[in-house]
């Protein structure tokens, strides 16, 4: 049926009981699709011999289009951006590049960017990287390492000959051109972004979780105390302290082994053997650490446990994490920061680089341009004892 807001399809039904008809929407593909369930519909009940009642078979039209979104058609091209965005992905998969954890945050982000993108045409790099820019929800350094990936995808399908060279050194032109002063927001979760801490501030962090003065509800910033003090000790990688067992923590021999993560991807909780860069590494356990390992209760699986028991959720520990920097007055940086600061005071107050790189899993090359080129000043504070240092 023609109307004035466009094509209007029926399903129209004839019997003895005279013709029927039968509102199935604007879709022209979805009514075909009804359609076809009410013809099986039909069929099923001349088949079991039942009576084909005109009633239900409305009620079936209705709870389909009431259950099911209509589609969106989108007709692309093979060199459209989101189909070069997957023959990349699905290349790289298929070879075994990238770990899970990574396909389940940057890839799968990146890739609903993508799919979600108004510009799908190469010719439209400026109208892309400003809607990506555009968006209030990231930074402008997410924003960037966001389109890192999608200028890698657009280099790798130039150089395999998908589409025309000029096009991904046009777009790497583009990404180095961009010039983006590193800052993080409360919504800005990148592991890149290095925004290191004071120690004042670790400090300052410490005693607030411990006395839970930010709190509404007593014991819910103490919870997560010890584990955000061993992080700080150790500067391990979050996920390297919330997968950590009492089995890799031997107190005879003062030494923890880090050989597990636990990270939550998309929802999804995954666990896997080995660090970051290693399969696992020693860390030494001296008086400090000792004193905070042996104030936990000792039991089987994980040390760093919730008031409920369970093992520590990064997820949930992000909420508390933000409400008590902003209430505390300390400029919001991710919890993973706890990290780059440790490292960053040891480099910088004239710790072996060797012996370091080996304590935290990172490599020379890493240290050298991240940590070595801050302000000593800026982190150093009057007093605080390198506590682990004179054990090594």
């Amino acid at each position: 049926m023609k109307t004035p807001s466009g094509n209007m399809y029926q399903l129209r039904l004839s019997a003895q009981w005279g013709r029927k008809t039968i509102g199935l929407g604007s879709d022209r593909f979805f009514a075909l699709n009804l359609a076809l369930e009410v013809d099986e519909s039909i069929e099923e009940c001349r088949t079991k011999g039942k009576d084909i009642e005109i009633d239900s078979l409305k009620e079936l039209v209705k709870s389909r289009r009431e259950t099911t979104p209509p589609r969106v058609l989108k007709i692309v091209e093979k060199d459209d951006l989101a189909i070069l965005w997957d023959n990349y992905v699905t290349f790289h998969r298929s070879k075994g590049a990238w770990e899970e954890t990574y396909v389940l945050t940057h890839i799968k982000t990146v890739g609903s960017l993508v799919g979600k993108c108004p510009y799908q045409k190469l010719e439209n790099k400026q109208e892309i990287v400003r809607w990506l820019f555009d968006d209030p929800k990231r930074s402008p350094a997410t924003s960037k390492n966001r389109l890192k990936l999608i200028v890698a995808a657009i280099d790798w399908a130039s150089k395999q000959g998908q589409i025309s060279r000029h096009w991904g050194i046009e777009y790497r032109d583009l990404l180095e051109s961009i010039s983006i002063k590193t800052c993080q927001s409360p919504n800005d979760e990148d592991e890149s972004n290095i925004e290191i801490f004071s120690v004042k501030e670790v400090y300052q962090i410490l005693e607030a979780l411990k006395t839970d003065c930010f709190s509404r509800f007593k014991g819910k910033h103490h919870q997560y105390y010890k584990y955000v003090y061993f992080c700080w000790l150790t500067g391990c990688r979050p996920s390297e302290a919330i997968a950590l067992k009492w089995e890799n923590v031997d107190l005879s021999k003062n030494n923890i082994k880090f050989c597990e993560g636990r990270v939550n991807a998309s929802g999804q909780i995954i666990e896997k053997k080995g660090t970051k860069t290693a399969p696992s590494r020693l860390f030494p356990i001296n008086e400090e650490l000792r004193n905070l390992l042996e104030s936990i209760p000792k039991n089987q699986g994980y040390v760093f446990r919730n008031a409920m028991g369970k093992p520590i959720s990064q997820q949930a520990f992000n909420g508390v994490w933000r409400t008590l920097l902003n209430r505390a007055g300390i400029p919001y940086r991710m919890p993973y920061q706890l990290r780059h600061t440790m490292i960053s005071y040891h480099a910088n107050n004239d710790f072996p680089i060797q012996k370091l790189c080996q304590l935290v899993g990172n490599s020379e090359k890493v240290l050298r341009e991240r940590y070595l080129k801050l302000d000593i000043e800026r982190i150093g504070l009057p007093g605080v004892v390198k506590s682990w240092e004179v054990s090594l």
